[in-house]
């Protein structure tokens, strides 16, 4: 009996922990993302990736590493856009393919990771002294933690992305 009584009891509790919303990631295509955002007035984090590439596989068990989705939860509406795919999205009053999405974007390789503001504009930031719109590359998970903080605290406002990673 005593056994069946910890099953249980372990059983809920894992349960429970499955549940929590720490514990999981919404993701949202673009048009679902954007409203999202901007009914929680929350900015946006975009993983532009393709299929199949092993950068992207790579970088997707870092949105998958608890403290990096704990800092997204907390702060962002995170969208995954197929950089090659054929999907219509609706952005600044045109239908627009996520291949063409990401190209306004100014992506020129996979991963890269855009982020917008709660009304969908895009943000800007400068990188080595340079203004730029977009973060291509692999980044580890301790530094992607970095990027996420400068974004959400809006850092990007006054501080090169450079002095923070």
């Amino acid at each position: 009996m005593k056994n069946a009584k910890f099953f249980y009891i372990f059983l809920i509790g894992g349960f429970l922990v499955y549940l929590n919303p720490a514990f999981s990631q919404s993701v949202y295509n673009f048009d679902e993302g954007l409203a999202k955002a901007k009914s929680l007035n929350k900015k946006v984090l975009i993983n532009i990736y393709i299929e199949p590439d092993s950068w992207c596989s790579k970088m997707e068990t870092v949105y998958s590493n608890e403290a990096v989705k704990s800092l997204i939860n907390a702060d962002y509406i995170y969208v995954k856009l197929n950089g090659q795919g054929t999907e219509k999205y609706n952005y600044n009053g045109k239908q627009i393919t996520a291949s063409e999405l990401a190209k306004q974007f100014g992506v020129n390789g996979y991963p890269t990771h855009v982020f917008l503001n709660p009304d969908g504009s895009l943000i800007k930031f400068k990188y080595n002294g340079d203004m730029t719109s977009s973060f291509p590359g692999f980044v580890e998970a301790g530094d992607f933690e970095k990027i996420l903080k400068y974004f959400a605290n809006n850092q990007f406002k006054d501080t090169d992305l450079s002095k923070v990673f």
